[in-house]
């Protein structure tokens, strides 16, 4: 298992230290409109309060957009990147699980790897740690790079616990979303080719939705039942701090999706 973890790691070496440098890069660029943005923000509230309260909930996702000062350090960083970074990351993580498994099982690799003694479980837990430290490293990429804006612009107020708190709390709907890839790929044979459409309409298409049910008071219910509802950077820098129920939830559901596939890679049919 060692082994398998080391090499999936050592396959995405370059997406870590270049998607880490990529991230930095844009957030260094963001904070550094921030001391302009906090010299006129009266002004530019009220530039906002015109928007809709759908385009509101779509690039912050509150499900009330209401008196929402969006130029606070918290809801600066959850409406400018915190929230597209789930949408990257989970892409990147959705395009590692594939090339781990199914691009393993159609180029043939995967027979080379099964002919070692090695069973498929240790193969997908050593797969799946690779995916946890990959995750772990971008997102400690992204905290250092915050520490630094807020040293550097000081017009950023936010403490250090903060900022990781809202960087690493991202690990967790990351998570879900590798644990529903894996499980998909554990199932799913590699010959059908719905499960890559399934999973980012998944991805997108629940943050498409849950960002315009914040607009409608009658969707307001649904929301609980997606991955954006319990993670928020605003919240937890500017309100009121990092959630640990919202954090369990998600890693029970995690955990629950990994456990699955953990059990069921045994009964799948491998090859084309």
């Amino acid at each position: 298992m060692i082994a398998i973890f080391r090499k999936a790691l050592h396959d995405s070496r370059r997406t870590i230290i270049w998607l880490s440098i990529g991230m930095s890069i844009y957030v260094l660029l963001v904070l550094s409109f921030y001391p302009t943005i906090a010299e006129d923000t009266a002004a530019l509230q009220e530039i906002v309060d015109s928007y809709p309260d759908a385009m509101i909930t779509m690039f912050y996702g509150s499900d009330s957009a209401e008196n929402l000062d969006l130029f606070s350090p918290g809801n600066f960083i959850q409406s400018q990147f915190m929230v597209f970074f789930i949408l990257l990351l989970g892409a990147v993580i959705i395009g590692q699980a594939f090339n781990n498994f199914t691009n393993a099982e159609r180029d043939g690799s995967m027979d080379m790897l099964l002919s070692l003694p090695i069973s498929r479980r240790e193969m997908l837990l050593g797969r799946g740690l690779s995916t946890v430290v990959f995750l772990l490293v971008v997102l400690t990429a992204l905290f250092v790079t915050m520490v630094v804006g807020s040293a550097i612009w000081e017009e950023f107020e936010a403490t250090i616990p903060e900022l990781a708190a809202a960087s690493y709390g991202m690990f967790f709907p990351v998570m879900v979303i590798a644990g529903l890839i894996y499980l998909l790929v554990a199932v799913v044979p590699s010959s059908r080719k719905f499960t890559g459409a399934v999973v980012y309409l998944f991805l997108v298409g629940s943050y498409l939705f849950y960002g315009f049910s914040g607009a409608v008071p009658e969707l307001n219910d649904v929301r609980p039942f997606f991955i954006y509802d319990y993670y928020n950077a605003g919240q937890i820098i500017d309100g009121s701090g990092y959630q640990v129920g919202d954090a369990l939830t998600l890693a029970v559901i995690a955990a629950s999706l990994f456990g699955l596939a953990w059990w069921r890679i045994d009964h799948k049919e491998m090859g084309v």
